[in-house]
């Protein structure tokens, strides 16, 4: 009788302590939160400037005249070829085309004074649409990423077209608008091959390869974040835990930034961590 009783007592405790053990687990479970994670790798990273551009002529001739006009040879959306005159005055002389291109203003008319110059319009412009060019308005941030013969893509219309970096001003201009003075320096980018079905005097969008990084150490940008002294960390996933992890980050792209110290290779970290994430939380990878 007394066996049965201390059988019964044991079988008692060892259920007690499963259940114990059972809850207790599930307690933990219930602790730790589910992440997406990520892992740091060795990637490309392209790191691009996007910006908007006007569509110019590729070559611009604004002619001035002086004196009564006795012949107007050209009204505007004429194609004329080299050499060929437009114009021509009382005094002898006669406005000549520069290059093959096309009339784009015609500010004289015939047996009248041509008063175009204090006015500071051009008598005649002649512009080269066969082959357009990209004229930039960079800003201060913009100018110092941007270099002579960088690589460009230029989109328009559901159209992208290939290119580069062709001039870049050695000066900012400034400029008065409603919002006050800006500062801008000027850039050119020309296309690769003339584009078709595009205008000048229209906006274009563009992206520019300001640098690329080979076998970087990158992860994913969403997986980055920054401390209370706004220094970039990242949550490193280590037996089962979110470690915060102070990093130095380099060239970023839409998705990836480059990480120069505080990371290696095939490490987790948890994607877009939100208010829950600390240090030494525990985690569940989804």
């Amino acid at each position: 009788m007394k066996k049965k009783t201390i059988f019964g007592i044991l079988a008692v405790i060892i259920i007690a302590v499963v259940i114990f053990l059972f809850v207790q687990g599930n307690a933990d479970k219930s602790k730790s939160i589910t992440v997406r994670t990520g892992e740091v790798k060795k990637e490309t990273i392209v790191e691009k400037l996007s910006t908007t551009g006007t569509l110019i002529p590729n070559q611009t001739q604004s002619l001035i005249g002086t004196g009564n006009v006795i012949d107007v040879n050209v009204q505007v959306g004429d194609k004329v070829e080299k050499d060929k005159v437009l114009a021509t005055y009382d005094n002898g002389l006669q406005l000549v085309a520069a290059f093959n291109g096309t009339i784009t203003q015609v500010n004289i008319k015939s047996k009248q004074p041509d008063n175009n110059a204090q006015q500071g319009k051009p008598s005649i412009q002649l512009d080269d649409l066969s082959t357009l060019k990209v004229q930039l308005e960079l800003s201060n941030s913009e100018a110092s990423a941007v270099a002579i013969n960088q690589k460009a893509d230029i989109s328009s219309d559901n159209q992208t077209f290939s290119g580069k970096v062709a001039e870049k001003d050695p000066v900012a201009v400034s400029a008065q608008s409603a919002a006050g003075t800006a500062a801008s320096l000027g850039a050119v980018v020309l296309f690769d091959q003339a584009p078709e079905n595009l205008f000048a005097g229209f906006d274009v969008d563009l992206d520019i390869t300001t640098k690329t990084v080979e076998h970087a150490i990158a992860l994913p940008i969403e997986a980055l974040t920054y401390n209370d002294k706004s220094e970039p960390i990242v949550y490193v996933v280590k037996d089962g835990k979110a470690k915060e992890t102070k990093i130095e980050i380099g060239s970023q792209s839409d998705k990836l930034i480059e990480v120069k110290n505080g990371l290696k290779e095939k490490e987790t970290v948890i994607l877009s961590p939100n208010s829950d994430v600390k240090n030494n939380t525990e985690v569940t990878k989804e």
